[in-house]
């Protein structure tokens, strides 16, 4: 009894010293910054440069400028002026006023701004470096030129990057100096770069027991004996993200392990589990409710084999597929998958069951350049097209895919571009049941000037076949929703025959898209949608505009737009919401 008592003293004396430090930090007087106003310069630089350096200084509680604040201001004034090459400023009149003395008011003479009559700015160096040398020869500082000082030191610090970046790290100045002359009003400037030896790469320290030494190898930037380069170990650290077999990795150089100018570079994973689930969903006005589960095991085997599985449900659409894929020579970009699925879709007039199973050959060029992809598709759907009779064909599709995404911004996309073109085709003569050619191809470009963001899209495709009744639903074209014609439902534009839809030979959609921001993450746009999927090309073209906006979550873009449409058989009022990247 007599331990908790003592505990609710000591509780009561905290909360007393808490509430009287509270208490006394509310007499503490608040500190204003200081409005500053210059007169008498002709170099709107200097203005501000003095403001922002008298800004941070805390005004006297009286309007009385004492001895130490008028040398305190003067200190500032200099330091201001002189980092612009003005060394005979010369305040001419302070003076304070305002409630609580926060205005200040200067009338000063700026006098002649140091000019730099001498540049000599050199390299050291063990053999030769075009880049350090380039980087020397374009020092800012140029004679007759006015002094300024502080390019003059971001120069001095960009040298020392560099060379850091470049594997010279014993890099120093062995000479760096600012002569002043005040008299004749000239600075002559001494500057010389020691970078000594560059560095090269050592050995790759791998982790004790990891299974991916094979794939680490596979996407290495750089071999031993090799000269550093700081941005070498960058890509290579991006290359081990994208393998995909990493719950955490970085690789970064020992330096404090360097021997005879080579720094060993070493590798830190954590590997993924054996197994990985993941559950997702989204809704959108083209599919309604969606949800996703997907299952991974990125080990395989110890050469980087990998198995997925991933269901798709939504009220129109039911899908299963399971992939396997193994790296080749580069296996970020290249590499081959086989995949197995089936498919089940009930939308509008169409019905169809569809079983897949193929194999890809991926060859990709690095970030933002063309990916290409081979292909052998072996598919039989089972379908009923509006009041056609249900059937049912075989394929053997060989065809490849040609690819592109370049994008600038992050979530909100305000530069970039997709293309995507796909050839693909089929013959009796090859286990088919039809002859068959198809070409498909996409573009969007996103555009921004200044708050102004353009969005431009196309879709163009074409089907050549000696039976189109017995083309499958899913190779048929048609348009409208939300990522087509917008003011439509989803794939409710084709070809009618009794009154229900056919899918059509070709399709040809085209939209423009303008968008400006409101406030911030929040964007309002208007659009003109036009095309259609047709049994004869650009043949009736449907119509939409409307308005909408799209606000900037923090997981993703979530756009909202009212349409209006029009066809040659319809006139719609439709509203679409959906979310997702911009490409």
């Amino acid at each position: 009894m007599e331990n908790y008592q003592y505990g609710l003293v000591l509780l009561l004396l905290r909360l007393i010293y808490l509430c009287a430090s509270l208490f006394a930090l509310s007499f503490v007087p608040y500190s204003h910054a200081i409005d500053v106003k210059v007169d008498g310069t002709e170099d709107k630089a200097i203005n501000e440069n003095i403001a922002a350096h008298l800004a941070i200084i805390e005004p006297p509680t009286s309007c009385e400028i004492s001895t130490s604040f008028n040398d305190l201001i003067n200190d500032s004034v200099q330091k201001a002026t002189q980092a612009l090459g003005y060394y005979n400023v010369v305040i001419s009149s302070i003076e304070l006023s305002g409630e609580p003395c926060d205005k200040l008011r200067m009338k000063v003479e700026q006098g002649p701004q140091i000019i730099v009559d001498n540049v000599d700015v050199s390299l050291t160096i063990d053999g030769s470096d075009e880049k350090l040398q380039a980087a020397i020869d374009q020092f800012p500082a140029k004679v007759g030129e006015p002094l300024n000082q502080s390019s003059y030191s971001s120069a001095k610090t960009g040298l020392l990057s560099l060379s850091q970046l470049r594997g010279y790290f014993d890099a120093k100045f062995d000479e760096q100096e600012i002569r002043i002359d005040t008299e004749q009003n000239t600075a002559s400037i001494t500057l010389a770069l020691n970078a000594g030896k560059r560095y090269q790469f050592g050995q790759l320290k791998l982790p004790q027991g990891i299974r991916a030494k094979a794939l680490i190898n596979q996407v290495l930037t750089f071999q031993p004996g090799e000269e550093y380069h700081a941005e070498k170990v960058a890509e290579f650290n991006q290359n081990l993200k994208l393998i995909g077999y990493f719950q955490q990795v970085v690789a970064r150089p020992t330096l404090s392990k360097a021997a005879d100018y080579q720094i060993p570079i070493e590798v830190i994973a954590t590997e993924k589990p054996r197994d990985i689930f993941n559950v997702g969903g989204g809704v959108s006005t083209d599919t309604g409710p969606r949800v996703q589960f997907k299952w991974e095991r990125p080990w395989v085997n110890l050469r980087g084999h990998s198995l997925s599985a991933e269901v798709f449900a939504s009220t129109l659409e039911q899908n299963l597929r399971a992939s396997y894929k193994i790296p080749l020579e580069d296996p970020l970009d290249n590499y081959l998958s086989f995949q197995v699925g089936f498919k089940a879709e009930d939308n509008n007039d169409t019905e169809s069951e569809t079983l897949t199973a193929s194999a890809q050959r991926h060859w990709g060029s690095g970030q933002g350049s063309w990916s290409k992809i081979g292909f052998l598709r072996l598919e039989q759907e089972s379908f009923t097209q509006g009041s056609a009779d249900r059937q049912s064909t075989s394929l053997l599709i060989p065809g490849g895919t040609l690819s592109r995404r370049r994008s600038r911004g992050g979530l909100d996309i305000n530069w970039g571009d997709r293309q995507r073109i796909t050839i693909e085709g089929a013959s009796k003569s090859l286990v088919s049941d039809i002859d068959l050619f198809r070409v498909s191809l996409e573009s969007k470009w996103i555009r921004s000037y200044d708050k102004h963001r353009l969005t431009l899209r196309a879709e163009l495709g074409a089907i050549a076949t000696d039976d189109f009744n017995q083309v499958p639903s899913s190779l048929r074209y048609f348009a409208g929703g939300d990522q087509s014609i917008r003011g439509f439902g989803f794939e409710n534009l084709s070809p009618v025959v009794d009154g229900e839809l056919t899918g059509g030979r070709y399709l040809s959609v085209a939209s423009v898209e303008y968008s400006y921001p409101l406030v911030p993450n929040w964007r309002i746009a208007t659009f003109v949608d036009a095309g259609n999927a047709s049994d004869d090309p650009f043949d009736d073209t449907a119509y939409s505009f409307g308005v909408g906006g799209s606000w900037l979550s923090p997981v993703g873009p979530i756009r909202l737009y009212l349409a209006r449409g029009k066809s040659v058989t319809d006139q719609t009022i439709r509203l679409h919401f959906s979310m997702g990247p911009a490409l």
